[in-house]
């Protein structure tokens, strides 16, 4: 027997509606969102050294984007006490964006995003950037509190459509750079 297969979602398809609670207690409803675009980010799991330089990094382009009319949705699945201790508690610079705790994976289902053991074998040209999350951010591995093998992907949604503008579903588990694209759309209006 075949196991069940996710659903990728695609460019032009409505994008499902997001309603759930952040990890600081804020409401979040993605069809409400007071900006031009949504960018939804999901990652690996709050002690990933990989996926805590990718938010070090989004956290630093944040009020670039939202001068540019780009809200920010991340979802990890890991539980709030996981996100706390991994991410707010060590970043220096607190994200400002909704973090969202989904450790059964609820969202990530709805948007197709799942595991991949081959992306381990890709990961491999991006140790580098693990060693220098761990190095010069001091994010390092903590516990494995969600899949080992779980990719990162990212979603461009058009807030006054409600369709996915660029989807990306990661290839290894720090391909962060699919925001580049994102950013060229939404900085330079692309779409």
């Amino acid at each position: 027997m075949r196991p069940n297969r996710i659903t990728k979602l695609l460019a032009g398809q409505q994008a499902p509606i997001i309603k759930t609670t952040a990890v600081n207690g804020s409401t979040v409803l993605s069809k409400i969102i007071d900006a031009r675009y949504l960018l939804i980010v999901f990652f690996r799991y709050s002690g990933c050294p990989w996926c805590n330089l990718a938010i070090h990094r989004l956290s630093l382009e944040y009020t670039t984007l939202k001068d540019n009319s780009c809200e920010v949705i991340t979802f990890i699945q890991s539980e709030a006490k996981g996100i706390n201790e991994n991410i707010y508690d060590r970043h220096a610079r607190r994200p400002e964006f909704a973090i969202v705790a989904d450790p059964k994976r609820k969202f990530y289902n709805l948007y197709g995003v799942g595991n991949s053991l081959s992306a381990a074998a890709r990961s491999a040209k991006v140790v580098p950037n693990w060693l220098h999350s761990v190095k010069e951010h001091g994010y390092k591995q903590t516990s494995i509190d969600g899949s080992l093998f779980l990719v990162p992907a990212s979603f461009l949604i058009d807030t006054r459509t409600n369709k996915i503008v660029k989807t990306n579903y990661g290839t290894n588990y720090y391909d962060t750079d699919a925001f580049m694209d994102i950013y060229q759309s939404v900085f330079f209006k692309e779409l």
